[in-house]
């Protein structure tokens, strides 16, 4: 079967117009026409219908089988020709979420360097939801990821790395500074900042809200967790983080949080289930997973 009549057909299926997608793809309406005779021979079966040649193209129960499997084959073709493309790669592109990021990935470098090693990791970053959609999709080959909880997915493998509790920060010139502990409910009227919605953090923010029942006021949305922090730092506002990642910042004060939600993240390594390191891919893996 060649990918290309599938990804017309997968077209096709949403147009329901041979020149719809021909032009779409700017190739004649007949090779679309032929691509569709290949797949209908390759599966003994005919994938669509018109009760009249200008009739309403419609999809049969055997075409809607093969369309409800066309993404999922398409995928794996496409995650399959990257991994045979990388097969001797000597790097592993692992993508970082911005907390993890902070506040391992130094530690990482400087003992993958003591290693001679640093040349064999090759990051990006992005948050949570999104690198685990890349790393489905074969784009990444692993992830360094804050998650609500340790993964339970068919698809991937993963190792716990370190788990995190949720603290509140303000700047030490908040008038809020002055308590070690504080209740999450009685935070309604004050101006928060937190990230963008496919960052765990913010995910984790709106859970503290709808258990404390109010509409919080963000006065700012960011998907970078160092302005986060700086703005905090300078009395912006206040927010939500995981406990390492105001750790050392001058004028930021952390308080724990009491009776409200006891959430934690996992800070893990997630690979997909069916992924194969190479020699010095592993030797990156080793040395990340010991630290």
């Amino acid at each position: 079967m060649n990918s290309k009549d599938l990804i017309y057909f997968t077209k096709l299926v949403k147009t329901k117009s041979f020149t719809e997608t021909a032009n779409y793809f700017g190739i004649s309406q007949p090779s679309i026409s032929a691509a569709i005779k290949r797949l209908n021979a390759e599966f003994k079966t005919n994938l669509f219908f018109q009760r009249s040649p200008r009739g309403k193209l419609s999809i049969t129960p055997a075409g809607q089988i093969l369309y409800n499997r066309s993404n999922e084959i398409l995928k794996l073709l496409s995650v399959t020709r990257n991994e045979v493309k990388r097969a001797n790669d000597i790097k592993i592109r692992i993508g970082i979420s911005p907390v993890v990021g902070k506040t391992f990935l130094p530690t990482v470098l400087k003992i993958l360097e003591k290693k001679h090693l640093e040349k064999n990791l090759e990051t990006s970053e992005a948050g949570s939801r999104k690198l685990l959609d890349e790393l489905e999709d074969g784009k990444i080959d692993a992830g360094l990821i804050n998650l609500l909880s340790p993964i339970n997915n068919s698809k991937f493998a993963s190792q716990v790395l370190r788990v995190n509790s949720i603290k509140l920060i303000v700047s030490r010139e908040n008038s809020l500074a002055k308590y070690n502990t504080i209740d999450f409910n009685k935070l309604s009227s004050e101006n928060f900042i937190t990230m963008n919605h496919q960052f765990i953090h913010r995910t984790i923010f709106d859970i503290y809200c709808r258990d404390a029942h109010f509409r919080p006021k963000i006065i700012y949305l960011t998907d970078n967790i160092s302005i986060l922090l700086e703005l905090v730092r300078q009395n912006m506002g206040i927010a939500l983080v995981t406990d390492k990642a105001a750790e050392g910042i001058d004028n930021i004060k952390v308080i724990d949080l009491i009776n409200t939600s006891s959430l934690k993240t996992y800070t893990s390594l997630v690979f997909r289930s069916d992924f194969r390191l190479t020699q010095k891919q592993k030797e990156v893996v080793n040395t990340i997973k010991q630290i």
